[in-house]
């Protein structure tokens, strides 16, 4: 088992932030290349990683009174997504991430190191769409 998780100050208050992370057809604006996971259906998403050769269904829900997003791939993978209010027009957002199986992230190395940047450049990337949108 392997647990990464990640935190960044955003330039936007709460709901704004939480409105960009809770529509999952935005997620291919704000996850990084190579991640792709898109919306199939209501409480579904479709993830592809091809450098991992992960291409599987998964389940996502969103609590918009927690703001709170949370996804898993049963018994081998889950995540959630936490935005925190902060000082007034600011929040925070916590992303993690649980390798439960064998995959490669769980043996530390390259493949734990890839997940780290992967997360890091998710919340750039999120940040610089929520400043966009202001």
């Amino acid at each position: 088992m392997a647990e990464f998780e990640a935190e960044r100050a955003m330039p936007a208050d709460a709901q704004t932030v939480f409105g960009v992370v809770s529509d999952l057809d935005r997620l291919p604006e704000w996850l990084p290349d190579p991640v792709d996971v898109r919306s199939t259906g209501e409480g579904e998403v479709r993830a592809d990683v091809p450098p991992r050769d992960v291409h599987e269904q998964g389940l996502v829900d969103v609590s918009p009174d927690q703001l709170r997003v949370e996804w898993g791939h049963a018994p081998e993978y889950a995540g959630w997504l936490q935005v925190e209010h902060a000082n007034p027009g600011h929040s925070s957002v916590v992303i993690h991430l649980s390798f439960l199986g064998h995959q490669p992230e769980t043996h530390k190395g390259k493949a734990a190191a890839e997940v780290r940047q992967w997360l890091d450049d998710a919340l750039e990337r999120l940040e610089r769409l929520v400043v966009a949108q202001r």
